[in-house]
């Protein structure tokens, strides 16, 4: 905590720092020690994950069980995979609010779905009115690959294979010299 609560800030004016002021509001968005605080948050939900789905109760998500996937994190995004049964989301939930007891870091629920596949009726409402996301459809597109609950076929997959086919034509077509060859 000391590294949060006692940081400090300068003004650069000309190439030479100016004045010297508190920060008031802990760390910031390009803050260098961000990114560690930030993995070691992640560690401990990983932790809190782990302890909390080891139980009876909760069940994985059918392709997740045999490597007992939770949780897959990438920069700030965080997925969660679960069985869409009730007591199985609800640990779930529960895990992302003492993670934010513990951290101070909450779920923005304006930037969250949640994706179902095969759950309908009362099972479904159950789950939407437990948590305080939308409901997204699949497939759904994370990072240019599209995610989907089912097999994806090849149509799925065009646009991220176009873009690349497109990078690689750009970076041939740069990287090529002009040779001439002549024959005598």
């Amino acid at each position: 905590m000391e590294c949060v609560s006692s940081a400090s800030y300068s003004i650069c004016i000309n190439g030479s720092l100016q004045g010297k002021f508190p920060g008031k509001r802990g760390l910031r968005q390009g803050d260098p020690m961000s990114p560690t605080l930030f993995l070691l948050c992640m560690e401990y939900l990983s932790r809190l994950l782990k302890v909390r789905t080891n139980t009876s109760i909760f069940k994985y998500y059918p392709r997740c069980e045999a490597l007992k996937i939770t949780h897959l994190a990438f920069a700030d995004d965080l997925m969660l995979f679960s069985k869409g049964d009730l007591p199985s989301v609800k640990i779930l939930i529960d895990c992302l609010n003492d993670f934010k007891n513990a951290s101070g870091l909450d779920v923005n629920s304006f930037k969250s779905n949640i994706f179902t596949a095969g759950i309908v009726g009362d099972k479904l409402d159950n789950i939407l009115n437990l948590l305080n996301f939308p409901l997204g459809t699949l497939p759904v597109r994370y990072l240019g690959v599209p995610l989907a609950a089912q097999k994806l076929n090849v149509n799925h997959y065009a646009p991220l294979y176009d873009r690349i086919a497109s990078y690689i034509n750009k970076w041939t077509a740069n990287s090529l010299s002009l040779l001439v060859a002549t024959s005598y």
